[in-house]
């Protein structure tokens, strides 16, 4: 691909349609934003890139977005989300940068201060640190309507509820306008002069709890630092009712049984195994219901 030329907001009139490019900070995100800002059928919107900040991202994730925009000249908008205690007062959003941006999970934990702890069955951390605050920026602009274009590859389709991405206004580039799968990701991505310094399997939010009890647990092995944050929310904002990981497990018991399961480790070799969408709902995308 040529280098790409990013598209300023205001460089269009208002008439001009616009798409705005959620761009999580993984391997596939980072690659589809590049494909749009190329693809000739992409070149009439005023294309918007946005990145929001859990706080909870590895730094490797950062460094990335970072290193994306600065070398593909995107102008990426790094977004965080404000959460007001109020009750009434919906979640809005500020606009910070790399040298910036929160790093010791502060926005997530304004979130679960008010909202409880999220897990796969309650999860409002999407909702409330990507989608409200992308929102809200989108508006700010004095937009009331706007494509978004969404990283899901073609392997990940299953994923899409067309009928209402259709209603949302949200489109699926590595889906339809090219088949893209995990290994053709990997093989582009082996071909640059840069990557991503993480292995696919730790994600960008470092200790999801849509990742598979698998990849947890391997990363409870290989960086028990990790699992600290969230057993501190966990001791902190704990209701009685509601943990982080799958099957009401507590961060404590992750850590237990990483320690003391006898169970096969996640490679970053790639096989069928270690990409299960029927398992593992935490892709390279932006992390939003489809």
């Amino acid at each position: 691909m040529s280098q790409v030329q990013a598209v300023h907001f205001n460089s269009k009139p208002m008439t001009t349609p616009t798409l705005c490019i959620s761009f999580s900070g993984g391997r596939t995100s980072a690659f589809m934003t590049k494909f749009i800002m190329e693809h000739p059928k992409y070149v009439n919107y005023s294309k918007v890139v946005v990145f929001a900040n859990t706080g909870k991202e590895r730094p490797e994730t950062l460094d990335f977005v970072n290193q994306c925009d600065k070398r593909w000249n995107l102008n990426v908008v790094w977004l965080e989300a404000v959460v007001h205690p109020q009750k009434g007062v919906g979640t809005t959003f500020k606009v910070v940068d790399y040298q910036t941006a929160s790093r010791n999970g502060e926005p997530f934990e304004a979130v679960i201060r008010k909202y409880g702890i999220p897990n796969v069955s309650r999860p409002g951390c999407t909702r409330e640190l990507k989608l409200r605050p992308i929102e809200k920026y989108m508006r700010s602009l004095g937009l009331k309507k706007w494509t978004s274009a969404v990283g899901i590859r073609y392997d990940e389709r299953q994923r899409i509820n067309w009928v209402i991405s259709h209603k949302e206004n949200k489109i699926y580039p590595l889906t339809s306008d090219i088949k893209c799968t995990k290994a053709f990701i990997r093989n582009w991505w082996h071909k640059q002069s840069f990557d991503l310094q993480l292995h696919d399997y730790e994600g960008n939010c470092d200790m999801c709890y849509k990742k598979s009890e698998r990849k947890l647990l391997t990363l409870v092995l290989e960086k028990p630092e990790l699992i600290e944050w969230w057993n501190r929310m966990e001791t902190t904002y704990y209701d009685g009712k509601y943990s982080f990981f799958r099957g009401y497990t507590k961060a404590k018991e992750l850590v237990r049984k990483a320690n003391t399961t006898n169970f096969k480790r996640v490679t970053d070799t790639f096989s069928s195994e270690d990409f299960n969408p029927a398992l593992d709902t935490e892709y390279d995308c932006l992390c939003k219901a489809s």
